[in-house]
């Protein structure tokens, strides 16, 4: 089975049971995918799978291996994988099968990733292998190239798509009141533009914090308190760069509703949405071109580091108010 297209963790683990059960599953997959994608839940699911028990007990199992990052500098070193090796080359103690799981496969160095080069080429029989990683274009080609990719999405993308329609919604509705636009409306919009984002926070926070949660399950034996905080900040750092890039998307679909009005002037269509219609009929070129430059200075002081509700407040009564 080849995935080109980015899948929900849960699409992605019905391919790959129909896989498993019409005796297809391959012996090598690299899980890809960002922060919050399910990476450490999809992989407990299929080790259970292949394994046969539950993902609760997969961990417990002498039949599953795993490495992550251990050293000093959070890599993952030559004899880990050695280790690896040759606990793969034994018979299983139970059933037929193994599984090895290397978290964190981009953390993999060189030597190591040599190192497993032929086992990862040749596993032994009934030896399924998932490397995980969240960046794949730190892991050497030679790795990449024995491995089926798995491209995951985290699901806060319908989240996403959800915010992105609210704020088209809501910029419509804002601009087009009866008695025309102005600071109260401005005020409207602003508080729906928050609470899209807000919504996607929390998608995405509760999406990292379960990768968390699943990681120490997992590292349960290898964990310390020092990973444990380093990795909370992480996902701290993870959860708030991925809040500031949906944000700019959502600011974008905004600029793509006044953009959407502002070609309408100029390429009337009859299968132009009614509500686009309406805003292109009530402002001018003129006046969607300055709503345009205005939501481009809220871009701009978001940039700068102005206080986001400040920025937002300021920017977005200053796009809709405007004469």
């Amino acid at each position: 089975m080849h995935v080109s297209m980015a899948l929900l963790k849960e699409n992605a683990l019905e391919r790959l049971k129909t896989a498993w059960n019409a005796g297809r599953l391959a012996h090598a997959y690299l899980l890809d995918g960002p922060g919050g994608a399910g990476k450490e839940w999809l992989t407990a699911q299929l080790s259970g799978m292949v394994l046969g028990v539950s993902a609760d007990d997969v961990p417990a199992h002498p039949d599953y291996h795993s490495v992550a990052p251990e050293s000093k500098s959070r890599r993952i070193v030559i004899e880990q994988m050695r280790t690896m090796e040759q606990a793969l080359q034994m018979k299983p103690m139970r059933g037929s099968t193994k599984v090895a799981v290397i978290h964190d496969a981009d953390r993999l160095q060189p030597q190591a990733a040599n190192a497993f080069l032929k086992t990862l080429e040749e596993p032994p029989p009934g030896c399924h292998i998932f490397l995980l990683t969240s960046l794949p274009d730190a892991i050497m080609d030679t790795i990449i190239s024995r491995c089926i990719a798995v491209p995951l999405r985290a699901a806060s993308a319908a989240a996403q798509g959800e915010g992105e329609r609210a704020v088209g919604v809501a910029l419509v509705k804002a601009l087009l009141q009866p008695g025309g636009p102005d600071t109260a409306s401005g005020m409207r919009f602003t508080r729906a533009f928050q609470k899209a984002t807000a919504a996607i926070r929390e998608q995405v926070t509760d999406e990292l914090e379960g990768e968390l949660k699943q990681q120490l399950k997992h590292y349960r034996e290898s964990a310390n308190a020092k990973w444990e905080e380093s990795r909370e900040d992480q996902i701290k750092a993870q959860a708030e760069a991925a809040v500031i890039r949906e944000r700019e998307n959502l600011i974008h679909a905004a600029g793509q509703v006044l953009a959407a009005a502002l070609r309408h002037h100029h390429l009337p269509s009859e299968s132009c949405p009614e509500s686009i219609a309406g805003l292109a009929k009530s402002n001018p070129p003129e006046l969607l071109l300055k709503r345009l430059s205005a939501l481009e200075r809220t871009r701009d002081l978001l940039a700068r580091g102005v206080q986001e509700g400040l920025a937002l407040e300021s920017g977005f009564i200053g796009m809709i108010a405007t004469k």
